[in-house]
């Protein structure tokens, strides 16, 4: 199974057979068994199971800086929200996280591993359990297993969308050195990167081996002003707009209602903002934020990696690794708004104090500015223009620009340990370890995060100029209100034992029966400590209130499995898992597989498994927050009969957070597919997929759904007791309960590809090449009234942290040649088109044009141990096409984040020297 693992579903270059038969005359090494990605059985054979596999040699090949750029080679890793992108966390709580989302089920549903054990998540207050995969080790991978089936009968939990399985070099010897850099042509996102790694002792002559990995990574920031793609948040031809009213110079409203509209005696000459041609461009004046943006952000990235194994006796061997990973990376984007627009936090100090909960149509509670007729900066002449001489105070809305633009740090530190012993006794293979992993994240905003309880009392004194330069006092007493310090951190800590042994049973006529058990023991960890600040929800941006939570629970784990042999050619791969999670229950998850050979060129597969996702720590306790609905909802069941403020275009209180009342999300999964090789090197796969889950976990229901569906979601609004003013109707509402809980479906089918194929050896070299791609026919998600929508081909916006872009198909195909010491790799990555989000203000819809990137590199080994690559990234520095989900979904506009990359070409050079093992 090793060497199929490594090719038949392969893309690039290693090489096996499904059952080539060799000449009598040749001698055979004997095959030694291994354990691969997706079961614990230890074999030589090919499995029921689709995996892919990406080897070190791939890795370079394709020009990689991190882990996050090479698995956009896996066809199955969907381009999506969740997907390997770093770019799109600008201005969201990510902690600097770039997850992995298999079949575009979310990364919460990826079950991410090194060498077949957990990693600990991200760590942010609404995420425990994300693994960000640029902490992997890349200088210390042997390989990398992508799993593309269900493998919570193996696993546990959290396996619903597939297994990534980072494998660490084994009894490597010798040593390496290098260093890589590069840069884009049209300026920004540089990397520079520099690693090593050194293996020392042989486990067979020395009884030992020790590997050590270092590396350091710098990537330099790139902008939206630097891509005049992502420029601009207009967009005239598709009819979209995402700028924003909040500006400086200011728009503002009258705050009683005595003249309509918004108005801006700046309108004609709006900078820093401006003059919008699709929305009133003499009315008023808009804020683009797309060219402040930070596109990708810049980060720095240290990892230290060691393992060793000592041979104890001639069947048992002592092994250890221990892991340090720091990433750091600095988001920067627009300064913050300020109105009667946006939420303003029940808990802040502010809250319950004339004039910030009075003045604006947004009802009880407002993040308000006002500017009364007294100030020296109230434009007398050009409100006069429009009342015909009343004067009536200003609701202001505003964009805090001389705060400065908002910029934070996320500080991510991951300490890792194992230690364990293998072997055999008494016919079984066994292994038993303990791991510790953890995750600790630390967010510090350095600029642009004003205080309320600071900022508002300043622009409600009158003395702050809305329209135009204000004094540098003004100017100081503003930039003092930012809030400069740790905003909040958490602390993630995953500690287990697990046991495992595998042994043949019988010998059956068709072969021999085999068995498998594992156990295991974890207790998982999660904290968070928000700074005073954001306890009361007083940072400006933030949003609701986050307390200090601490959680933890106990998670018992057992599992068994069968491998029989039922004829020469039908193999039967039946398992079943036991886990119980402390606080949510217990749940027992089966799978079989199937795997047919009736010739030695074609192989038959098919698996039938239930999984499940226990409520991570976070979805669980989440601290939970107060906080306020958007401006302008209304109670359907109250407001056509009293039209009362605290009825109609309102702001309700609106609780939030983690849910301990939820349950596992659960899936089944079916796969069905077979693996051709008429000839020797040539080989091609082809898998079909139909996934169910059920029960998925949301971050809370949207407002308006709740209220808009009452019949319902009902039991989600607290009221308090009728009132005289609407006989009959149910009492006003008090709060709105938008906390985690379970809710809906998806169904997911399609099919992935496979193919690969290596010329012999000739005069001319050698050439191979390699298509991985995956389609989707369906990708139906329930909508909270039980409504599906089908997402296949199309994007949706992000909600409860889903959505984003599912394309039909996409491929990554590669071409090598290689003659002696030159080689030559070419690669293909295409994505079909999608229907895109309609235009904010036409509403029209459209379709995103398909995205083919093309990549080369040449690579030349002077001698054997030095190899020297030139290459580039989107060598024909193609674009990414426009679309109307940046400004929706993300903070970059003009194109999908999750889709693209903004770089365009990106050129680079990379020289690696090997020593050869003392």
């Amino acid at each position: 199974m090793a060497h199929l693992v490594g090719s038949i579903v392969g893309t690039g270059l290693s090489v096996s057979a499904l059952g080539q038969t060799p000449a009598p005359s040749q001698a055979q090494p004997p095959v030694e068994e291994i354990v691969v990605t997706g079961t614990r059985i230890r074999t030589t054979d090919q499995g029921a199971l689709p995996v892919q596999s990406i080897t070190q040699e791939q890795i370079q090949q394709s020009g990689a800086a991190t882990p996050e750029q090479f698995l956009h080679s896996v066809s199955v890793a969907v381009q999506g929200n969740t997907n390997v992108v770093a770019a799109s966390g600008a201005g969201a709580t990510t902690g600097g996280v770039s997850g992995v989302s298999l079949r575009g089920l979310g990364s919460q549903r990826t079950l991410v591993l090194i060498n077949g054990k957990r990693v600990s998540g991200g760590g942010t207050f609404t995420d425990s359990t994300t693994v960000d995969v640029n902490s992997i080790p890349l200088a210390a991978l042997e390989k990398v297993d992508v799993l593309k089936d269900s493998a919570s009968a193996v696993y546990g939990s959290d396996a619903i969308g597939g297994v990534i399985n980072f494998v660490i070099r084994d009894n490597y010897r010798g040593g390496q050195l290098s260093a890589s850099g590069g840069g884009t042509s049209d300026g920004g996102g540089d990397i520079k990167r520099i690693n090593g790694v050194a293996g020392f002792g042989d486990l067979a002559a020395d009884r030992y081996n020790v590997l050590l990995s270092v590396s350091y990574e710098k990537e330099n920031s790139l902008f939206g002003y630097q891509r005049p793609f992502a420029s601009s948040g207009v967009n005239v031809g598709a009819g979209n707009d995402s700028t924003s009213g909040n500006t400086f110079p200011a728009n503002f409203v009258a705050a009683d209602g005595s003249f309509a509209g918004t108005h801006n005696p700046g309108a004609g000459n709006c900078a820093p903002s401006i003059s919008d041609p699709l929305i009133d461009p003499a009315g008023r004046c808009r804020f683009d934020p797309s060219a402040l943006v930070a596109l990708l952000p810049p980060a720095e990235r240290y990892n230290l990696y060691t393992a060793g194994h000592l041979v104890l006796t001639n069947d048992l061997q002592l092994y250890g690794s221990a892991s340090y990973n720091q990433s750091r990376q600095e988001y920067r984007f627009q300064p913050s708004p300020l109105s009667d627009q946006f939420a303003f936090p029940a808990t802040d100090p502010l809250a319950n104090q004339a004039p910030y909960n009075q003045g604006g149509p947004c009802g009880a509670v407002c993040a308000t500015i006002l500017l009364n007729p007294s100030s020296p900066f109230y434009p007398t002449a050009f409100v006069k223009s429009i009342t015909g001489g009343p004067t009536p105070v200003l609701d202001i809305r505003y964009r805090s620009v001389l705060t400065g633009g908002r910029d934070y740090t996320d500080t991510a530190r991951q300490p890792r340990l194992t230690l364990g012993l293998k072997g055999t006794s008494a016919g079984w293979d066994f292994d038993a370890g303990f791991l510790y992993s953890q995750t600790q994240l630390r967010e510090h905003d350095n600029n642009g995060w004003p205080l309320y309880s600071k900022i508002l009392p300043l622009l409600n004194s009158g003395q702050v100029n809305f329209f135009g330069p204000n004094a540098p006092a003004t100017v100081a007493a503003l930039q003092a209100t930012n809030f400069i310090g740790d905003s909040y951190k958490t602390r993630t800590t995953l500690a287990e034992f697990e046991a495992s042994g595998s042994r043949p049973l019988i010998d059956l006529p068709a072969g021999r029966l085999q068995m498998a058990v594992d156990g295991s023991i974890r207790k998982e960890k999660f904290a968070t400590d928000p700074s005073p600040e954001i306890q009361v929800g007083d940072i400006v941006g933030y949003g609701i209130n986050v307390i200090p939570q601490e959680s933890q629970r106990n998670v018992f784990g057992a599992a068994l499995e069968f491998q029989v042999p039922i004829l020469k050619s039908l193999t039967a791969s039946p398992a079943v898992r036991y886990d119980h999670y402390q606080g949510t229950g217990a749940k027992t998850t089966p799978k079989i597989g199937l795997r047919w050979k009736p010739l030695d060129q074609l192989l038959f597969r098919g698996s039938y498994g239930k999984g499940f996702r226990a409520p991570s720590l976070t979805d669980a306790y989440q601290p939970r927050g107060l906080g306020v609905t958007a401006p302008g909802q209304s109670d359907p069941l109250r407001c056509p009969t009293t039209g009362s403020s605290t009825d109609c275009s309102t702001q309700f209180n609106i609780l939030t957070g983690g849910n301990t009342r939820l349950t596992p999300e659960t899936s089944d999964t079916y796969t069905l597919g077979l693996v051709v090789e008429p000839i020797r090197d040539l080989s091609l796969g082809v898998d079909g997929f139909a996934i169910k889950l059920q029960n998925t976990i949301i971050f809370g229901i949207d407002t308006g759904t709740i209220l808009g569906h009452q019949n319902l979601f009902g039991s989600l609004i607290t009221r308090g007791a009728p009132t005289p003013d609407c006989p009959g109707c149910p009492g006003p509402i008090t709060s709105i309960d938008q906390t985690n809980r379970n809710l809906g479906e998806t169904d997911v089918k399609g099919f992935d590809v496979d193919f690969r194929y290596r010329t012999p050896v000739t005069r001319v070299g050698a050439f191979t090449c390699s298509l991985v791609g995956s389609y989707f026919a369906t990708y139906r998600i329930e909508q909270p009234d039980g409504t599906f929508l089908n997402s296949a081909g199309q994007v949706s916006l992000i909600t409860n942290g889903n959505g984003g872009v599912i394309p039909r198909w996409h491929h990554y195909a590669m071409l090598t040649w290689t003659k002696g010491p030159v080689e030559i790799a070419a690669t293909e990555n295409y994505q079909s088109s999608y229907r895109d989000l309609a235009g904010t203000v036409s509403g029209a819809l459209r379709d995103v044009a398909a995205y083919t990137t093309v990549d080369l590199q040449a690579a030349y080994r002077p001698m054997e141990q030095v190899r020297i690559a030139v290459g580039a990234r989107n060598l024909l520095n193609k674009d990414p096409p426009y679309s109307n989900v940046g400004g929706q979904n993300y903070f970059q506009a003009g194109y999908d984040p999750g889709y693209a990359d903004p770089r365009g070409r990106y050129m680079y050079g990379s020289v690696t020297y090997s020593f050869a093992p003392r």
